[in-house]
């Protein structure tokens, strides 16, 4: 009887919130909305190119969320960020009604740093957001869980999040909704049945992004050996692009094996390690994570093998395309998609747009573009775990990384 008594306070709570709120609006200094629920649609064309090389295809919500990454980050803003980045929980300094939360199922790599900036720069557009939290499950479920129900206890409106131990995880999300808290996962995280089990999620087309990798190996390897990389086990990003892609690749193209890497270079090269040592000849990598392939490198020089593959890969770090480019005799055709850190920026103002009133497509389709890196590619300018594709400001970057690299650069451990 307890706990029903405080899921139906909680829930009033938050239908009060949902009628005081009215829609959902900015800083102050920010423009004025053009469009329902307190956002603006007129995304900056070249911030859409960035994220996703293309300024066409973005749903309204996608576009509403890169509005506001546009926004100006002011002297006190940055300072905010940072503040919120280094402690949990954050009071943004607003007094607003509204509290969210990021609840990380992984977050030991920099990937996941870059998409909490994310999600802290957006939350901070918004004057309702009174408060910001994060938790890190470290890999282990029953954290996942505990911290899913932690949030919904301690009266977060909205929870963001990746949930890497994926179906296992849906009792808590279930938990979330039943008690009226909107969850959203991003970056593929999809798990039960969106709509019921939350209200919706945010993710490129990842069924795509599987095809694409087997259309370019087709392409470019034509007949070989190729290996297929994925991140922490059962993960349902890793799942859904591989299964694809396997489905499109061509007969002449044999997968020889996967492995899952944890998103880590010391993961990746462990696995190549694996790998080269019974096909050396392989010709070929599928992988999401740039930054995580930099292990693959390794595992090419430890093997005295030469530097010759097609890698196709999700994301964008740039310090993969500044290490190849230096290595005199790589010969390595690379094409990427997009980091996907900005999603989280997504998840969050859905997130706002239905304590708003607005009704959510139950899935929220990011477009996604493959483009083939170049000499021009890397940026020795930036953090080297910086993805080319982030809406982050360049000084917040620099900021977050003061030093040269952070610390979770290299491993997760």
């Amino acid at each position: 009887m307890r706990r029903l008594s405080k899921i139906t306070m909680m829930i009033v709570a938050f239908m009060l919130i949902a009628a005081t709120f009215g829609s959902a609006s900015a800083q102050e200094g920010t423009p004025p909305a053009d469009g329902t629920y307190g956002e603006n649609y007129k995304a900056d064309p070249n911030l859409l190119i960035k994220a996703v090389g293309s300024k066409d295809g973005m749903p309204d919500i996608g576009l509403a969320a890169v509005y506001r990454a546009g926004l100006p980050v002011t002297d006190d803003m940055l300072k905010k960020a940072i503040e919120c980045f280094k402690t949990s929980p954050c009071d943004t300094g607003t007094g607003g009604k509204v509290s969210v939360a990021m609840a990380d199922g992984y977050g030991l790599i920099p990937w996941r740093e870059i998409s909490r900036m994310e999600f802290i720069l957006q939350a901070l557009t918004y004057k309702d957001i009174g408060k910001i939290a994060y938790t890190d499950a470290k890999g282990d479920l029953n954290q996942a869980l505990s911290d899913i129900r932690s949030d919904i206890s301690l009266g977060y409106n909205i929870i963001v999040g990746y949930p890497d131990a994926g179906e296992a995880v849906l009792p808590a999300v279930r938990e979330a909704t039943q008690a009226g808290v909107i969850y959203i996962p991003y970056s593929y995280g999809t798990i039960g049945t969106p709509g019921t089990d939350y209200p919706t999620t945010v993710a490129e087309d990842v069924c795509l992004l599987g095809t694409n990798f087997a259309d370019i190996m087709n392409k470019e390897v034509g007949k070989g050996k190729i290996a297929l990389l994925g991140g922490t086990p059962g993960n349902p990003l890793s799942a859904a692009w591989q299964a694809c892609e396997e489905k499109a690749l061509s007969p002449d193209i044999k997968v020889i094996g996967k492995a899952d890497t944890n998103w880590t270079q010391d993961g990746v090269l462990q696995a190549m390690s694996g790998f080269l040592s019974t096909d050396p000849d392989l010709a070929g990598v599928s992988y999401e994570y740039a930054g995580g392939f930099e292990g693959g490198v390794r595992a090419y020089q430890a093997a005295k093998l030469p530097l010759k593959l097609v890698l196709t890969l999700r994301t964008d770090e740039d310090g993969l395309f500044c290490q190849l480019s230096g290595i005199k005799d790589a010969n390595v055709k690379i094409y990427y998609s997009a980091g996907g850190n900005f999603q989280a920026r997504i998840a969050l103002t859905a997130g706002i747009m239905k304590i708003a009133g607005a009704t959510l497509p139950t899935s929220i389709i990011v477009p996604g573009h493959m483009r083939q890196a170049d000499a021009s590619t890397c940026n020795p300018n930036i953090n080297p775990e910086t993805p080319l594709s982030t809406l982050i400001p360049l000084n917040v970057i620099e900021a977050m990384y003061p030093a040269s690299a952070p610390a979770a650069a290299t491993t997760a451990s």
